[in-house]
């Protein structure tokens, strides 16, 4: 009787001090480059040295793992032989070919399967070996393709492994004894090598990788499809959905050109390739796709629990898991932080949110901008949107007139950003009118231009005015004055305002009003820079509390504010509104980057 838990530790103990020794071994080696070693691939061999000690106890009582192990070497010498000769990638697919057919000729093939609604096994016959290399081809090449990031083979391979050894435990009338030795020694050599992955193989390698590839197709055949119902031999194809996704997804993309874009001989960008050039780190990369795999898994595992249940449901419910894997990959993707992929130089970049013009600038851009805009010393309008900002823009006529002729169109508030990073539109980060007024300040004290400030209610703008000269040195307040003025006090306003000359202007009427009432007087005011703050004057004189830190930056101050001013309830209305509208604008027909 093999022991799963001895196998386990045997293959985890002699992987594990392999893998750090190499690594340590190849970080010293990368100072004095070159020698013989330049274009060796050590996952493979790691991998193969790992089984074999875990194996060497059953060779004799279950020679199909001899079968297997020489299978793996011989699929190792071929791809590192092909990498290191150069040759064409379409000898490494024939070697593949070739033993996997020699493997399949020992019994290690695909046999029956249960067709839906019925009771009957049917024989695949000669069918069987031909789909049992078909598979163990599809996936040596799946994690072939993956080999620049080794990580992500063996992080696949290990949770791959893992998720094969819950089902063995689950239905072992199926799978029977071996698979699952075969499943938990494999977990084991492969889980040692991820932490050292990054130097267990050299660019262009990818002999590990095609060899785990080998084992995982083989693991599946033992565990999954050898005589299995027709649902459940979809475990594999689940297991290894991401691979399979990552490898294809540049193919599926290209449909739009038509099939002649499908052209075999082209060599297309992996997935995790197309993620690194758009700014993603190499740590979400891997990420990202483990995480993927892990989700996966979890629902090929739930498929085998749900085994008795009837087809329709089964195949509902792979249905509804890949749809919603799907969604939740793309928000992940657009939620995680990206550098590298959108500087901005001269003028910001304008983008279209949902038909309603922004730049994409954070808040150091900004500034930059309001400071070009007094040197100048002509009017300028800038206009921050938040969700409830964008909503208003798609509905009001005059607003988003506004927005359009405006000269710069800041992002505020975190609706706006979760639509943009969801769209793929180069906007990261909000530009909140706190920060904004106080580091506008700054920047008028640099200038030696002075600031004025109009709206919200009766000493509220003196109140701030106080507290800004206090904060920032040699800041010179132009006036201040109330929101709650009439039609006669408001051409008296203006005519102090273009008397004072400030270079820049806080407008705190509430959204659209104050962008309006700029609108209408920007050229009689003439400030370089006048800016609508909404209720940002209440924070910075003290009448109102800002949320707390933790909150500003995970995004939640709309909550904040909401919870202290019950009667701001009906603006979340926005947030739904705006990301229904972000999912509409998803599922239309036109082109997208990933």
């Amino acid at each position: 009787m093999m022991d799963n838990l001895t196998g386990f530790l045997i293959s985890l103990s002699v992987a594990l001090p392999i893998a750090a020794a190499t690594y340590l071994w190849e970080r010293w080696r990368l100072a004095r480059p070159g020698g013989p070693f330049a274009k060796a691939d050590f996952s493979g061999l790691i991998l193969l040295a790992a089984l074999a000690a875990a194996w060497w106890p059953y060779l004799q009582s279950q020679p199909r793992l001899i079968v297997v192990l020489l299978g793996g070497l011989g699929v190792f010498l071929v791809i590192a032989i092909v990498d290191m000769v150069g040759w064409p990638r379409v000898v490494q697919v024939l070697g593949v070919i070739a033993v996997a057919a020699l493997i399949s000729r020992q019994g290690i093939s695909v046999t029956t399967v249960k067709l839906p609604f019925t009771t009957t096994f049917v024989s695949l016959g000669w069918w069987g070996p031909i789909l049992t290399v078909v598979w163990m081809v599809i996936c040596a090449v799946l994690f072939g393709r993956a080999a620049s990031i080794l990580a992500v083979p063996l992080g696949v391979a290990t949770l791959a492994a893992a998720t094969l050894f819950v089902v063995c435990l689950l239905e072992p009338q199926i799978t029977g004894p071996l698979a699952p030795f075969v499943a938990i020694t494999l977990c084991g050599a492969c889980i040692a090598q991820v932490p050292f992955a990054r130097l267990l193989s050299h660019k262009g390698a990818s002999a590990g990788a095609y060899t785990v590839g080998y084992f995982i197709g083989v693991l599946s055949v033992l565990g999954a499809l050898k005589n299995t119902a027709f649902l459940v031999a979809l475990l594999p194809l689940i297991i290894v959905g991401v691979p399979l996704f990552a490898a294809t997804f540049t193919y599926a993309a290209d449909l739009r050109r038509g099939w002649r874009a499908l052209a075999v001989a082209e060599r297309r960008q992996h997935l995790h390739e197309l993620l690194l050039n758009q700014g993603y780190s190499h740590l979400q990369v891997i990420g990202i796709l483990l995480a993927g795999t892990a989700y996966l898994c979890v629902a090929a595992i739930l498929l085998v629990v749900l085994i008795e249940v009837t087809f329709v449901l089964k195949g509902l419910f792979l249905i509804v898991a890949g749809a919603g894997g799907l969604l939740i990959f793309y928000i992940t993707l657009r939620l995680l932080p990206r550098s590298g992929t959108d500087e901005i130089s001269g003028k910001p970049r304008q983008v279209r949110l949902l038909g309603v013009r922004l730049h994409g600038v954070g808040l150091s851009e900004a500034l930059a901008e309001a400071e070009r805009f007094m040197a100048e010393d002509k009017p300028h309008m800038i206009v921050t949107l938040d969700a409830s900002g964008v909503v208003q823009a798609r509905e009001d006529e005059e607003l988003h007139r506004i927005t359009e002729e405006a000269d710069l169109v800041a992002p505020d508030g975190a609706g706006v950003v979760l639509a943009a990073r969801m769209l793929n539109l180069p906007i990261d980060t909000r530009c909140a009118g706190c920060d904004m007024i106080v580091d506008l300040c700054r920047v008028a004290v640099r200038r030696g231009r002075s600031v004025y400030l109009l709206g919200a209610e009766p000493g509220v703008a003196g109140a701030a005015a106080n507290r800004l000269t206090q904060q920032i040195p040699g800041l010179e307040i132009a006036g201040y004055h109330h929101g709650y003025f009439s039609a006669d006090e408001e051409v008296q306003i203006v005519k102090d305002i273009k008397q004072t000359r400030p270079g820049v202007l806080l407008v705190a009427l509430g959204i659209p009003k104050q962008e309006k009432w700029i609108k209408k007087h920007l050229q009689d005011l003439q400030v370089p820079v006048c800016i609508g703050v909404g209720g940002s004057l209440d924070i910075i004189s003290g009448h109102k509390k800002r949320a707390p830190m933790w909150m500003q930056r995970a995004g939640l101050e709309w909550l904040y504010r909401t919870i202290k001013e019950p009667r701001r309830l009906p603006r979340l209305a926005a947030l739904p509104k705006i990301l229904w509208m972000t999912v509409r604008e998803l599922l239309a027909p036109q082109d997208r980057d990933i």
